[in-house]
């Protein structure tokens, strides 16, 4: 993804020891001050941590729409990007879009109060139960599938509704919806199904494992969900991709020589190239690439391309080339995606997280803290009055509620600290990417294809920036611009 700058010093990732020293630390310090907790109920601890979370994210949220709302006409730097009438579409939709988040945020603020404070959790573990025993079954294997299946049913319901606002009100009404209800519908219960047999398929063998284990289960839990994940990355494209998107080979065209060459000029081992038809769900626009070692493999949507470099539009319904089009507009249309050299400007960027290694510091830096995370959890779920504070009953422990639990509730303040830290990453890398591309050549068209990137998915261009610090992977268009102008003369 290429759209949303802070500091512009080189990442720095901490090396896989430091890391499991943090959280070797964290254990320490949990078994010193384990006696402390005696008295304490983990439940409202939780909650309070909980609490804290959401009045801090409202209190972000809440200082860009202050911006939002009160810059109404544009800046100086943002007359240079975007005309009047797409600033206040992307206002218009920018406020929406908060308005509507923070409402939902209010109400998911207290369903988790309410699902805790009434033990809603403990009733649906029981009720799973009961369930299996009716059936003639007894075992916790069976019973925490059972308990997946309808948590995962009951959650997509209660849902529903704050979804199809947000597809057929909020995104239909500024024109980025394009699906029907009945492919909405179609295609949210193949991924119902989809996610629960995957979940099934991952947490029956990390149960077990867990129970099986002993001392070092947290090794072998590690193991699984390491080699689960990569056999996902590998299998994701071919078989489940495929199952909600239309994966087209980019034919014979300009597009695809200027890609390959691109790919060819930096060693890139590109294997395929794929348009996918992201315009039958929505009018956003993106681009990736993914794949192991020599088997790498781009994707561009098809919202992406402006008609003057889509290869897919000169093409017959039999799949014969036609003439490419002009890219001649029909008079008062406005014109969307970006042209050939501002895709390949694009792909410049994506690349560079490759080259860069982007991709894997990351998922090694994420493996040593799952790890870590599965040690701590070793430490805690030895504690049987955690899930007593939750409404299980003493002396139950389930392991599939004690993951749940621990996870979800006592690693609250580590999961936000270690989603702050990346997003800080995250930046950091865009920039470098950014940086690598205007290496390559391609820093006016990435700054020309950026700006239109961010005026055909109406994003509002300007951000308050402890807001956006936090809160934005890509950094705003504004800061962006201005390091890639800044590359260029450093580089020139």
């Amino acid at each position: 993804a290429v759209v949303s700058t802070q500091s512009t010093g080189a990442a720095v990732i901490p090396p896989p020891a430091v890391t499991m020293g943090i959280l070797c630390c964290v254990s320490d310090y949990l078994k010193t001050l384990g006696s402390s907790f005696d008295n304490v109920n983990y439940m409202y601890w939780s909650l309070a941590f909980v609490s804290a979370e959401f009045l801090f994210d409202t209190y972000l949220i809440w200082r860009q729409r202050r911006v939002v709302k009160e810059t109404e006409t544009r800046t100086e730097d943002v007359k240079k990007l975007m005309d009047e009438e797409t600033y206040l579409k992307a206002r218009s939709y920018s406020l929406e879009k908060i308005n509507f988040g923070i409402i939902h945020d209010c109400y998911s603020y207290f369903e988790t109060l309410g699902v805790s404070l009434l033990f809603i959790t403990p009733f649906l573990w029981d009720f799973a139960g009961k369930s299996i025993e009716y059936l003639g079954y007894s075992h916790e294997l069976i019973q925490s599938n059972v308990f997946l299946w309808q948590s995962s049913l009951i959650m997509a319901v209660i849902h529903l509704p704050w979804s199809l606002y947000r597809t057929f009100v909020i995104e239909e009404r500024h024109g980025f919806n394009k699906m029907t209800f009945g492919f909405y519908f179609k295609d949210t219960v193949k991924k119902i199904v989809l996610s629960n047999v995957i979940s099934s398929l991952i947490m029956t063998p990390l149960i077990y494992l867990i129970q099986w284990g002993g001392d070092y289960f947290f090794i072998y839990a590690w193991g699984l969900v390491f080699a689960f994940t990569m056999a996902v990355f590998f299998i994701y494209m071919d078989f489940i991709a495929p199952m909600f998107d239309t994966y087209t080979p980019v034919p014979d065209s300009p597009l695809k020589t200027a890609i390959e060459e691109l790919a060819s000029s930096i060693n890139f081992p590109l294997t395929k190239l794929y348009i996918v038809d992201g315009s039958k769900r929505s009018n956003h626009s993106n681009a990736f690439f993914y794949g192991f070692f020599k088997n790498k493999r781009i994707v561009l949507f098809d919202t992406l391309l402006d008609d003057t470099c889509n290869p897919l539009l000169g093409l017959d319904e039999n799949g014969n080339k036609k003439q490419f089009p002009s890219g001649e507009d029909d008079e008062g249309k406005k014109k969307k995606g970006c042209n050939q050299e501002e895709v390949v400007a694009v792909l410049g960027h994506e690349l560079g997280h490759w080259y860069l290694g982007h991709v894997y510091k990351p998922l090694m830096l994420n493996q040593v803290i799952i790890l870590g995370m599965f040690y701590l959890f070793g430490v805690l779920v030895k504690n049987e009055q955690m899930l007593a504070d939750f409404g299980f009953p003493h002396g139950s422990q389930p392991t599939l509620m004690s993951l749940t639990i621990i996870f979800q509730y006592m690693f609250g303040p580590l999961n936000k600290l270690f989603s702050i830290l990346s997003t800080q990453l995250t930046r950091r890398f865009e920039f470098q990417a950014d940086s690598f591309a205007v290496g390559l050549g391609k820093g006016p068209l990435l700054q020309s294809s950026l700006i239109k990137m961010v005026a055909d998915n109406l994003s509002f261009p300007l951000a308050d920036k402890v807001y956006s610090s936090f809160t934005y992977s890509h950094p705003p268009l504004l800061e962006r611009l201005a390091f890639i102008r800044d590359e260029i003369k450093k580089q020139a």
